[in-house]
């Protein structure tokens, strides 16, 4: 039986060269598509994450806008107080004291005290998400708008906390709740709700309490106080965290044109 052989002629190395370039070529396209699709996720995070901060951060313009006009109402109460409790006779009526006092004394709402929104920068700061963003002036500006709202929760924690330990206990002393339940509509209203909205009292009268225990330097002071810390919020930690929400939002602009639309 006649056997065939077949013959094998070896590669040039032209032959191994192109073999090499092919494979080269088809593992590098992989990695380039790969890469691409990895950027164009990461950029699509970026703007939804830019889209998400940005509303939040206009949202808690607006709503700070309003709370301030609230504030500055407190200011003027307590100023009102601090002069009535140096110079009233106490044994008259104190109708106008005593509708202050419950609105710059005991109100503690929202509607008071800025807290600013924390999720998207929180989402930010420890998931690693601000790496998307790739502005290096960016990532500073939101570090300090996270020390900003730092100091603002740290601003209405002294403010709460006076609030509970000074001047809760000096209306505990002398405003009349007969009064104070009356004047909210038996509980229907918040003290907010019914100063705003001038609630009128015809039952109860408007009478402080242990007048004859009222130290009125100390009054004076407890007013104050207060009123140091509703024009220092005002005047330098919200200024502060506007300043940053505001260089934080032009860059998210500048860096994220479809923002401006």
């Amino acid at each position: 039986m006649e056997v065939h052989h077949h013959t094998h002629h070896p590669k040039k190395w032209k032959e191994y060269f192109w073999e090499f370039f092919m494979l080269f070529l088809a593992v590098f396209c992989g990695f380039l598509a790969e890469y691409m699709l990895e950027h164009k996720i990461e950029n699509d995070r970026a703007k939804e994450l830019a889209k998400s901060f940005y509303e939040e951060l206009v949202e808690d313009s607006v709503r700070l806008d309003k709370i301030m006009e609230m504030r500055y109402k407190k200011e003027q109460c307590t100023k009102y107080l601090i002069h009535y409790f140096t110079t009233a006779d106490y044994s008259r009526e104190a109708d106008t004291a005593m509708r202050y006092m419950s609105f710059a004394y005991i109100s503690l709402s929202s509607r008071v005290l800025f807290e600013p929104s924390e999720g998207i920068i929180n989402q930010l700061q420890n998931s690693g998400s601000r790496r998307y963003f790739k502005n290096q002036q960016l990532q500073n500006t939101i570090s300090h708008l996270s020390s900003s709202i730092s100091f603002v929760k740290l601003r209405n924690e002294r403010e709460m906390d006076y609030i509970t330990h000074y001047l809760r206990p000096f209306c505990i002393e002398h405003l009349n709740y007969d009064w104070l339940n009356e004047f909210t509509l038996d509980g229907k209203l918040s003290v907010t709700d019914a100063f705003l909205t001038n609630q009128q009292v015809k039952t109860a009268r408007p009478y402080l309490k242990n007048t004859t225990s009222i130290n009125r330097d100390k009054a004076a002071n407890i007013g104050g106080q207060l009123l140091l810390l509703l024009r220092g919020m005002r005047n330098a930690t919200i200024l502060d965290y506007r300043k940053a929400a505001s260089n934080t939002m032009k860059l998210l602009r500048e860096e994220f044109p479809e923002l401006k639309k």
